[in-house]
């Protein structure tokens, strides 16, 4: 392997890849071309078909980029993958939709103040429409503009999907990502949620670095955003459910709350915007079928 030029950040960035290959290329296109790169890149693309293009890529800048071409399936298995072939002690995730602007990985890294026991998460926001009438779900996006320092458990979820820097060493000595939850399983989400907890309760402290900016793309369809709220609510249930215990009812009063805010919101809207309240009611749905 290529020896990382001084240039390049101690960082390794995992994306798990699957049937978007045109993003996929744009994405490791915006990493590279950083005002700083990572020392590593490692794809684990779950595709039918290996992409060349990425396959054959050269080091550039110090970054040395490593293809794997994967038969498995499921987002958090794909992203296990990239963790334990991570050279680097610190990994940062990204996924294949995303475009990173110049300055966020730095923004990112530097956040940690060269801490072991940090996590810090940046800003997902929404790019421009691919075309008219394209978008993307609210709750793929982290919007909060302050910055903010987490730990212990919290009221709501505080380390998002994509665009966190973990360290490695703790992720792996957790157990890393539970394959039973994420995109391609069951319950397709909550993979998030589960982290953000298993970390906090690690003792990690959360750092939010609202200066470290990430778009996510917008190409997604009305009917693509209502298929992936019900995944995302089924995911979330299963996450409740899997934490659920009489002795500790954290899960449960976070699923409660949930619940409740879902019901209020359903109501109060089912006249004034009826497709807000069909949303919300997908979501209360969807929880009940996870859990």
């Amino acid at each position: 392997m290529t020896q990382a030029e001084p240039s390049s950040l101690p960082t390794t960035i995992v994306i798990a890849s699957r049937g978007r290959p045109e993003m996929l290329l744009d994405t490791v296109g915006s990493i590279l071309a950083g005002d700083r790169v990572p020392a590593e890149i490692v794809v684990v693309d779950q595709s039918p078909d290996p992409l060349a293009a990425l396959a054959d890529l050269e080091p550039e800048r110090g970054c040395v980029l490593r293809y794997v071409h994967s038969a498995t399936r499921g987002l958090s298995r794909a992203r296990n993958i990239g963790l334990r072939l991570a050279s680097q002690p610190v990994v940062v995730v990204l996924d294949d939709d995303m475009l990173v602007l110049a300055d966020s990985l730095a923004l990112l890294i530097a956040g940690r103040q060269g801490r072991t026991d940090t996590v810090t998460s940046g800003r997902l926001l929404m790019a421009e429409p691919e075309r008219p009438g394209l978008s993307q779900a609210p709750g793929a996006l982290v919007t909060r503009s302050e910055p903010e320092v987490f730990r212990g458990r919290q009221p709501r979820q505080v380390v998002p999907g994509p665009n966190i820097s973990l360290p490695r060493d703790v992720l792996l000595s957790i157990g890393g990502y539970d394959e039973r939850l994420g995109a391609g399983t069951r319950f397709p989400a909550g993979e998030d949620h589960d982290l953000s907890l298993r970390l906090l309760d690690a003792g990690c402290e959360v750092r939010h670095v609202p200066g470290a900016v990430v778009l996510h793309r917008a190409w997604r369809s009305r009917r693509d955003l209502l298929a992936l709220q019900w995944g995302y609510a089924r995911g979330l249930g299963g996450f409740y459910a899997k934490h659920a215990s009489l002795r500790d009812r954290y899960a449960l009063g976070l699923a409660v709350r949930e619940a409740q805010r879902c019901g209020r919101l359903a109501l109060a809207s089912q006249r004034s915007a009826p497709k807000a309240s069909v949303w919300e009611l997908i979501t209360l749905a969807g929880m009940g079928v996870g859990a």
